[in-house]
């Protein structure tokens, strides 16, 4: 994986300050662990939201987790949610049915347990529309049962690390960002798109 090439083998990544803790952490090894886990077979073939894509949002999904220090099962969910949020892509063009057809069609590749697969459905279905749309698809997603609050800051959280990575295509801008950690992570991300 380039990303872990970039990490382990570039100076100018070291100058971060998240840098030395988070190489020594365990969600770096969940990092390994969700490239290893990647089904590249399922992922929209795309410059825009292909591989590369998945693999700095899946990166930043790891770093946002770090950040706010989030446990391994809300880091799961991110990564899931990272690994599947463009496959039922059908352009690159604004398709904002894409995140809702990805939680439907493509969940079943999700390796994370049984109890948070509708919160993944509903991270993924919840990172393509406006954020006014936020809280009705997350409650088509989730039961009475399961945690609303939980499901809806990790919905904003893996929004900003799909978010993170719009510097590809030209259009990041921070006050959209909805998480101090992600704000603070808008130098990396065009520092990484320009290295990767």
């Amino acid at each position: 994986m380039r990303l872990i090439d970039i990490l382990e083998n570039e100076e100018w990544i070291r100058k971060y300050d998240f840098y030395e803790e988070f190489m020594k952490s365990s969600y770096y090894k969940y990092l390994i662990d969700s490239y290893n886990k990647l089904n590249r077979e399922i992922l929209f073939k795309s410059h825009i939201h292909g591989p590369d894509h998945i693999e700095r949002v899946i990166f930043f999904s790891h770093l946002l987790a770090f950040l706010n220090e989030l446990d391994f099962y809300d880091l799961d969910v991110l990564r899931n949610a990272a690994s599947l949020h463009d496959t039922k892509r059908r352009d690159d063009s604004y398709d904002p049915g894409h995140g809702p057809r990805a939680a439907i069609e493509s969940i079943s590749y999700s390796y994370a347990r049984d109890e948070d697969r509708k919160i993944i459905q509903a991270v993924i279905a919840a990172h393509s529309p406006e954020d006014r749309a936020m809280e009705k698809i997350i409650t088509n997603f989730i039961g009475p049962e399961d945690d609303f609050e939980r499901a809806m800051f990790l919905a904003k959280l893996f929004k900003d690390a799909d978010a993170l990575d719009r510097v590809r295509i030209n259009h990041l801008d921070p006050k959209y960002l909805r998480n101090s950690h992600s704000k603070d992570l808008v130098d990396l991300a065009y520092d990484l798109y320009e290295h990767f």
